[in-house]
Parts: structure tokens; sequence; C-alpha cells
């Protein structure tokens, strides 16, 4: 497996991540991922084939408008550490990521929107990421404008 496909895999888990609740328009929605979740999904290939991925992440609140986190995942045939610093301003998010196992990196922005975050990755890995929140469960789709991959729908629950 290609180190760019996990990586848009990991770069949807961090962004990405559900709440225990909803969160109402204009509430703080980093304050409500701060802790520890974990779920998995599958992720389509453009040949057609899939693979089942498992992943925990580890989110750290810094102030009223930070996100640190820290996310790993493992397929059948590769793991991969991930680390994001995100900002919200308003409704907008921006910030970082950095993959460390393939040492690759680049930029997250986009929007939150009630129960909603629309984000945009790019650097090494380009692609788009939209996050629906349902009570304790959250489902991420993610695409991604490489070769190797198509998309990936993951699911998510607070350990």
């Amino acid at each position: 497996m290609r180190p760019s496909f996990l990586l848009a895999t990991v770069l949807a888990s961090t962004a990405l991540i559900p709440v225990s609740t909803t969160p109402s328009q204009g509430a703080n929605i980093f304050a409500a991922l701060a802790g520890t979740w974990s779920g998995g999904g599958t992720v389509r290939m453009a040949n057609g084939k899939s693979e089942k991925l498992r992943c925990n992440a580890y989110y750290t609140k810094k102030g009223e408008s930070g996100l640190g986190i820290a996310i790993r995942c493992a397929s059948p045939s590769n793991t991969i550490h991930m680390r994001s610093s995100l900002r919200k301003g308003g409704s907008s998010i921006s910030g970082t990521w950095e993959e460390r196992t393939f040492n690759a990196a680049g930029s997250v922005s986009g929007q939150a929107t009630g129960s909603t975050l629309r984000l945009s990755i790019s650097g090494t890995v380009s692609g788009s990421l939209s996050i629906s929140l349902r009570g304790k469960r959250q489902t991420v789709n993610i695409s991604t404008g490489g070769n190797e991959m198509t998309g990936v729908r993951l699911n998510f629950s607070r350990k």
C-alpha cells in the first residue's frame, strides 16, 4: 500500500473525529472533540480493491480556538502516525498536518457549520473531507486527487 493512500486516510481521521453531542450553531466544536476516540472503516482503491482500517485518535484542546491531534491508523499493510494543529476563527478552520512515518506535511483549511465540517487538505496529499456528527457517532467521507485511492469512509465513537 502506498504512503499517500494511508496519509489521506489519517488526515481524514485527524480533521474529522466525532463529538459526543451535536454542537449547536456557534458552539466550539474543538471543545467537544477533546479526548480519546477509536473506530475504523474502509478505503476504496482505484483498482477496485478495498482494505479495512483501525484507528485511535487523541485530541487536546489548546485555548479557546486551538486543537492538537495525534492519530494512529493501521491497515493490514501499513501503520501511520499523524499529528495536526488546527485553529478555529468563527466558522473558518485552518492549520497544519504532518505524517511522521513517511515524512509528509501540508495545510488544512475549511469551514465548520453546525454539526458539519468541510475541509480541504493540501501538501504532499490533496483532497476534500466532510464529516457528519450524529450524537455519539460520526461519519467521515474522503476523496483525494491521487490516482491510488478513490475514497474512504470512517466511523468513530468516544472511548
